[in-house]
């Protein structure tokens, strides 16, 4: 699930963004974490991520319990998440992107893509234990200052917002999946 941002001709070489990091909540098999997105000292988006070991998921058999989460939409998209992609993710720690919102104001400026190219670097600075980053695209909108899902009565509308957000994320480094998760290599596994 993600914020509707579109391609920039904005040079980013003018661009300071700076990720902060809170873990919410962390066990032996995964951490969820909140990332705040600063620009320009103005807090503009965040994303929610989780770190899942695989590897620790997997040992012993798993067991849905195993992921559960603070929020339970979340938890219900992690267990899709790994129960869609399992048989590929042997041993792999995965950064799972499961909110990735800019305010409107900040959307078409270009600070996504920068966001998904700063990442990686990001990710192998304060999780070098990650191997891959995957997300569900999925358009996000706020409403009465609470951030949700796009709901529409209009299903043509929803698929192509997340068509149009299936193609910045594939300009900016997301790779397809065998399934509707996009991923990103961050360490691949030897």
């Amino acid at each position: 699930m993600e914020s509707d941002d579109s391609d920039s001709d904005t040079d980013s070489t003018d661009k300071f963004i700076i990720l902060s990091e809170r873990i919410d909540a962390k066990s032996l098999e995964k951490q969820e974490l909140y990332i705040s997105i600063t620009y320009k000292s103005r807090t503009v988006g965040y994303l929610n991520a989780v770190v899942m070991d695989v590897g620790s998921l997997k040992a012993g058999g798993f067991r849905d319990d195993k992921l559960k989460c603070q929020d339970k939409e979340i938890e219900d998209e992690l267990l899709l998440f790994y129960k869609s992609l399992s048989n590929v993710l042997d041993t792999h720690v995965v950064f799972y992107i499961t909110d990735f919102f800019l305010e409107k104001e900040y959307r078409g400026l270009g600070l996504g893509g920068d966001i998904l190219q700063q990442l990686p670097n990001w990710l192998k600075i304060h999780h070098p234990e990650v191997n891959d980053l995957y997300l569900f695209p999925y358009p996000l909108e706020k409403s009465n200052g609470k951030v949700e899902c796009v709901k529409s009565e209009n299903p043509k509308k929803i698929l192509e917002m997340r068509s149009r957000l299936i193609r910045f994320y594939l300009a900016n480094g997301l790779r397809k999946t065998q399934t509707e998760f996009l991923y990103m290599p961050i360490h691949p596994a030897a």
